[in-house]
């Protein structure tokens, strides 16, 4: 039979419509994920069959580091990661581990469209979530002190970066993240105006502050456990406090895990497989925020489901 193609051109609103670049990303096979090659030797990608497990181990053993070493260490935070920081602390809680000389830094916040920062005691605050998930459950004699973990606060939104960069002696020693649907980290969306930028070297100086989140942020939000998993959009905060690109980019180290999925499916989702690949071999630009990732020392963990073909089907033509 007949079989007719059908080109179109990507909405206005996609970030990233370049459709020789999303082609090339999509025609990666899981064969190539570890091994092409990249002008930065220090960025690497690992395909594992559970990067949640492989993150908790890559946590445990900077914890392990800081205790035996007795080393200040501060890392970002992505939240909420229940699975992972329950694992790290049981752990640490097992093995006498302490994480005393860790200072933590949540990577982001809920906020109105007034610019009011939401408190931990926000049922979905993802500050509260890391204090529940992570803080509460070391063992007493081996948290670090309550001062070592940082959140936001509607006093400490104009200087969160000062703040990181004073811990650190500069910047952080660890990022920790997940890319979302639009490619952002953190909140730093495309097109985001609180991130607006001339160059993407500008772009890469900008620290933390409010965000007006954008559309595809707050739908893939709704889906997410904190708010039901339920797509009540009038029910997810539209606004947040986010770091920015400098404190990803200037941090000493990074870890991601690509193995997210907010539909039922953990990681089984086609949108995270596009976006996904988009992050770790398209070009280094503002429209995919979280490939700056590409320009870092750090490893990005890809799971088995998320190096998958991306699929298309074939239908005949009538």
């Amino acid at each position: 039979m007949n079989r007719t193609n059908f080109t179109f051109s990507p909405s206005d609103w996609i970030p990233c419509r370049d459709k020789k670049v999303l082609e090339y990303c999509r025609n990666i096979k899981r064969e190539e994920m570890e091994t092409l090659p990249h002008p930065n030797p220090e960025y690497k990608v690992r395909v594992v069959p559970h990067p949640q497990s492989a993150i908790t181990a890559e946590l445990v053993n900077w914890i392990w580091r800081s205790d035996v070493e007795d080393k200040k260490t501060v890392i970002i935070f992505p939240n909420p990661w229940k699975n992972v920081y329950n694992a790290v602390a049981d752990i640490c809680n097992a093995n006498h581990i302490s994480a005393r000389n860790i200072h933590a830094f949540c990577m982001d916040e809920w906020a109105d469209t007034d610019g009011r920062v939401a408190p931990i005691t926000y049922a979905p605050s993802l500050g509260g979530a890391f204090l529940k998930e992570f803080y509460m459950r070391f063992q007493p004699d081996l948290r670090p002190p309550l001062e070592q973990m940082h959140y936001y606060t509607n006093e400490n939104i104009a200087y969160y970066s000062d703040l990181i960069e004073e811990a650190g002696d500069g910047c952080a020693d660890l990022a920790v993240s997940a890319t979302g649907w639009i490619g952002h980290t953190a909140f730093v969306d495309p097109g985001s105006k609180a991130f607006a930028a001339e160059s993407f070297e500008e772009f890469l100086t900008l620290g933390t502050r409010f965000v007006d989140n954008r559309r595809l942020t707050i739908i893939q939000n709704c889906m997410s456990p904190s708010f039901g998993a339920s797509g009540d959009l009038a029910y997810t905060p539209c606004c947040s406090v986010s770091v920015g690109p400098k404190d990803i980019y200037h941090a000493r180290d990074h870890l991601e895990r690509h193995d997210l999925g907010y539909f039922g499916n953990s990681g089984y989702s086609s949108w995270e497989r596009m976006i996904s690949r988009l992050e770790i071999y398209g070009p280094v630009t503002k429209d995919v925020p979280a490939s700056l990732f590409q320009l870092t020392k750090g490893t990005v963990f890809v799971s088995e489901d998320m190096a998958r073909p991306i699929e298309k089907l074939d239908f005949v033509a009538l």
